[in-house]
């Protein structure tokens, strides 16, 4: 119906005013104008006129046309049916991403296509319920959309049904690997493999080509061979992967540290071998990367046997710390325990400060009333009819004491009056404070649980009489016995490291420094014997470590022991974080003690036989853990199985090495454990990338197995 344009506005007419003459076109123009609102002043100007006598003109020729030449009349393409100026109409491009995503459940063998109808399904009911637009509409839209995105990006297309074989494939390999042959190349692996693959193969084809049978043929040849691939270069594939990635990884960590790329491989193998962990190792200041493991040990001991920059580093970098060993020893000691004591200073002083306490003693004596020797007497008479051996002539030198000895002075005055010398026993309280010592020498060197006993029993009924007689002398006793009591205990703490039994047990140490700390007798205020302990085992321990400061072994096999007594002996008296501060100070030196000892002897042996070959021009002398055990037994074969460590080492550096590399490792080795990222970076390099062979073959096999078909 042919449509006018009246002052912008747009007008329909039947096909009566077609056939109207000019005149009566604008006389009906001018009417419809008038019906029209807004439209102001006549619609049927010239300019008007003109261009509706146009435009019917033009719909009176179309009236006739074929819709062939309309179309070409009004300039529409004939191929596409766009009016001239206006872009056909195109659905949306995915692109190559959205491409391969849409791809991925088509690549799914034997389920891909109901799964690629599916999602297609899915996506125009959720479009459909947003947009309002009927399901089929948006159907057709979407589905147009992914055939022409599919046609435009053929690659991507391949790539996302690769991902959707593998996905739909992988994990049956991984899950069932016997049904798909995984393991070796054998016969019933072969047959595992290639029955799967091909039945795979020609299910998946049946299902695409809707049962052709020539396709089902060809899929499953297809999927056949894909079986047999994967049994062949599955696995290959899986440790090509994994070598590749290690060393990938192993290559950036170098770049990183600055090191040469086979130094941090031979480091890093190590390190791996010898499970480090560093949270458990505390090495100090002068710990070194190569104290933290045999495998890094031997490293540096091959180092020290490669003629070069290298060997330099590693034996300067040993013998400046062994030259420091005594001191470090020493130095850490004192701070942590004090500087030591020398025993004989200690009992020098107390055996003065108990002779400084006899003028107390004769202030005392003055106050003192006659003591009566009499019940003592008779005691001992009664005790030396009945004991023997030792224990009676003790007891009788013990009676002798309390006899009355006449001076010369009273026998000649006896002598000259006609009367006997003065006899009897004592009553002078001096005198019997006089036998008393006598007593504590005489229990000095007494043998024998019946001598002592006996002994002990005199000293009591004597010091019973002078407590009784002589007024504050157990105050003045207090004294003497605090200072002869620390004179005990500085000889005991000597002896409290040591492994025979005079040692006391970890339970008897507590107790004694406990009951040692109470006051004894008239004491006022805690006594001092736990200090001497303590003052004693220091003293053992400087005399320990004078002794055998070049032997570290030796030095932490006695002071720590083959136990756990002397730690537990050093807790109780200097406590438990002192005592863990020595046993570790041991132990780290006994651990460099080792280093020094491996990197330099088994160096020097390998060296020597490396040198030997070379003169005589022969090969290895053979010489192996075998020989070293007949040699020199279990040492000799420790002793040999290091040497071989070191030479396998030697030949790894030889091979391909060079001078950058064996210096780097050096200087690594010697470096302190507190290099925390070095150790860490070695530490990943050693344990790889975390891709496992196993699921790279199984990812291999599955793109071997369903990839053919799922991409033709």
């Amino acid at each position: 119906m042919p449509t006018l344009n009246i002052q912008g506005r747009k007008v329909q007419v039947d096909d009566a005013f077609l056939s109207m003459t000019p005149e009566q076109q604008n006389a009906a123009v001018d009417e419809i104008a008038k019906s029209l609102p807004g439209v102001v002043g006549p619609a049927a100007d010239s300019g008007a006129a003109s261009r509706a006598q146009a435009g019917i003109a033009l719909a009176q020729k179309m009236h006739g046309m074929t819709p062939e030449d309309k179309r070409a009349a009004a300039g529409i393409d004939q191929t596409t049916l766009q009016p001239a100026g206006i872009p056909a109409y195109a659905p949306m491009d995915l692109g190559a991403g959205g491409t391969a995503l849409t791809s991925t459940m088509e690549g799914v063998p034997i389920a891909g296509p109901l799964l690629d109808r599916a999602q297609t399904t899915a996506a125009a009911g959720l479009g459909s319920l947003i947009s309002g637009q009927p399901y089929s509409q948006v159907h057709d839209q979407m589905q147009e959309m992914v055939d022409e995105s599919r046609a435009a990006h053929p690659n991507a297309r391949t790539a996302g049904n690769v991902a959707g074989a593998v996905m739909g494939t992988a994990p049956a390999v991984l899950a069932a690997p016997e049904v798909f042959g995984a393991g070796l190349a054998t016969t019933p692996g072969l047959i595992a493999a290639g029955s799967t693959g091909g039945l795979i193969g020609a299910t998946d084809a049946a299902v695409r080509s809707g049962g052709d049978p020539n396709e089902i043929k060809k899929g499953g040849l297809i999927g056949m061979g894909g079986g047999l691939a994967g049994q062949m270069v599955g696995p290959l594939i899986g440790r090509g992967v994994k070598a590749a990635a290690d060393t990938l990884k192993l290559n950036s960590i170098a770049k990183a540290l600055g090191l040469d790329k086979k130094a941090v491989g031979v480091l890093a193998d190590a390190a791996r071998q010898d499970a480090i962990d560093p949270v458990a190792l505390s090495l100090g200041d002068d710990g070194m990367l190569m104290d933290l493991g045999p495998n890094l040990r031997h490293t540096a001991g091959a180092i020290a046997a490669t003629p070069g920059e290298g060997k330099a580093i590693v034996r300067n970098a040993i013998s400046a710390r062994d030259a420091d060993a005594n001191w470090r020893i020493r130095s850490t000691l004192n701070d942590t325990l004090g500087e030591a004591p020398t025993p004989s200073r200690i009992i020098d002083r107390a055996n003065r400060n108990q002779l400084n306490l006899q003028p107390q003693y004769r202030e005392v004596l003055r106050e003192a009333s006659d003591i009566d020797a009499a019940p003592i007497a008779r005691y001992l008479d009664a005790e030396a009819q009945t004991l023997r051996g030792d224990a009676e002539r003790g007891i009788q030198r013990v009676r002798s004491m309390l006899d009355y000895v006449p001076t010369g002075e009273e026998i000649a005055r006896a002598r000259a009056l006609g009367q006997p010398a003065p006899g009897g026993l004592i009553h002078d309280a001096g005198t019997l404070l006089n036998a008393r010592q006598a007593v504590d020498d005489l229990l000095e060197t007494a043998q024998g649980s019946n001598h002592l006993n006996a002994l002990q029993t005199a000293r009591q009924a004597i010091d019973d009489e002078l407590a009784a007689k002589v007024p504050n002398i157990k105050e003045v006793d207090a004294q003497y016995a605090e200072l002869a009591r620390q004179k005990e205990a500085v000889q005991r703490g000597q002896s409290v490291l040591s492994s025979g039994r005079e040692a006391p047990r970890p339970d008897e140490l507590t107790d004694e420094v406990r009951q040692g700390a109470l006051p004894q007798g008239l004491q006022i205020g805690p006594s001092a014997v736990p200090l001497r302990l303590r003052e004693g085992a220091r003293a053992e321990i400087e005399r320990i470590v004078g002794t055998n400061a070049n032997d570290r072994v030796a030095l932490q096999r006695l002071i720590k022991g083959e136990g756990d007594w002397n730690r537990a002996r050093l807790s109780t008296l200097f406590g438990q974080d002192k005592a863990n501060a020595i046993i570790d100070l041991l132990d780290r030196e006994r651990l460099f003690a080792d280093t020094s000892n491996i990197v330099t002897r088994n160096s020097e042996t390998a060296a020597r036989i490396a040198a030997q070959d070379a003169i005589a021009g022969g090969g290895s002398r053979g010489f192996g853990v075998r020989e070293g055990f007949i040699a020199g037994g279990a040492r000799g074969a420790a002793r040999a199985a290091g040497t071989k460590a070191v030479e396998r080492v030697i030949d790894a550096l030889n091979n391909g090495g060079n001078q950058k590399a064996i210096s780097d490792m050096a200087r690594t080795l010697t470096g302190g454990p507190q290099q925390s990222a070095v150790l860490d970076a070695l530490l990943r390099a050693g344990s790889g990338t975390k891709i496992q062979p196993k699921q790279v073959e199984g990812i291999a096999r599955a793109l071997l197995l369903a990839g053919p078909q799922a991409t033709r």
